[in-house]
């Protein structure tokens, strides 16, 4: 290959690297990957491939290559080109990739390998740590709830609070025909370990809301049962679909 045509991909790359970082972060669509914590890492990469593509274009190919080196591509410039085509296709997979594949969050569908948690106590970090329940009943996340439940010694307490929620639609094996759940995806770090909860939703129509419709629940908790334990149940007083939210996960 042409080390003048190397130097050009290669610059070229990289800058479409830091440019889809920052597309990325500026869509908001980062946070279908990651922990909205680790946004400055990201911004990072982005700016550092941007540095890159600089020092890359300020600096061709043939003045980079010490006298060995181009001894050693003079003896041998089939070696050379295989070398710099594999660099090429390993910077190129990612950033093909990132663009070529939909950009979409996790849904229900992703249920059937990951299951669905009721014990979702902790916080980043092991601590019991941003359980909401000294606010409005009204603006607990569905993450908050599991933790309200998983720390009262008497559930019942929170039987006929207002919930007001925005989750997805899953249909359980377990749950009645009038049921569904309404869930989220819980992310500590990435997606790779992203786990789903949600509550339970009881309506006369449960049944006509398909799996993966995005929907805001309104109604008052009681005490309900999954897998004979405590389980919070939302007897839905207002149901309607709605977008897919900017920020689709919860984070503990």
């Amino acid at each position: 290959m042409n080390t003048r045509i190397y130097h050009w991909l290669r610059t070229g790359i990289l800058l479409g690297l830091g440019v889809y970082l920052l597309l990325k972060i500026f869509s908001g669509t980062l946070y279908y990957y990651i922990n909205q914590r680790f946004l400055w890492l990201v911004a990072l990469g982005a700016v550092a491939f941007l540095i890159l593509t600089l020092v890359s274009w300020r600096h061709p190919l043939a003045h980079e290559h010490s006298h060995a080196e181009h001894r050693a591509e003079d003896h041998n410039p089939g070696s050379a080109t295989r070398a710099n085509r594999w660099n090429l296709l390993i910077l190129a997979i990612p950033l093909l990739l990132g663009f070529l594949v939909p950009s979409k969050p996790l849904d229900s569908s992703a249920l059937a390998s990951r299951g669905l948690t009721t014990n979702a106590l902790l916080g980043a970090g092991g601590q019991k740590s941003g359980v909401q329940l000294d606010a409005p009943s009204d603006q607990r996340t569905i993450l908050d709830w599991i933790r309200a439940f998983n720390f009262a010694s008497d559930p019942s307490v929170y039987s006929g609070e207002q919930a007001d929620l925005i989750g997805f639609v899953y249909h359980d094996d377990r749950l009645a025909s009038n049921q569904f759940l309404v869930g989220r995806f819980a992310v500590s770090c990435c997606v790779a370990d992203a786990f789903a909860i949600g509550l339970i939703v009881e309506s006369s129509d449960a049944a006509n809301w398909a799996s993966n419709k995005w929907v805001h629940v309104v109604g008052k908790i009681q005490v309900g049962s999954l897998d004979g334990q405590p389980f919070p149940l939302i007897l839905a007083s207002s149901i309607k679909e709605v977008p897919v939210p900017p920020q689709p996960y919860l984070f503990p």
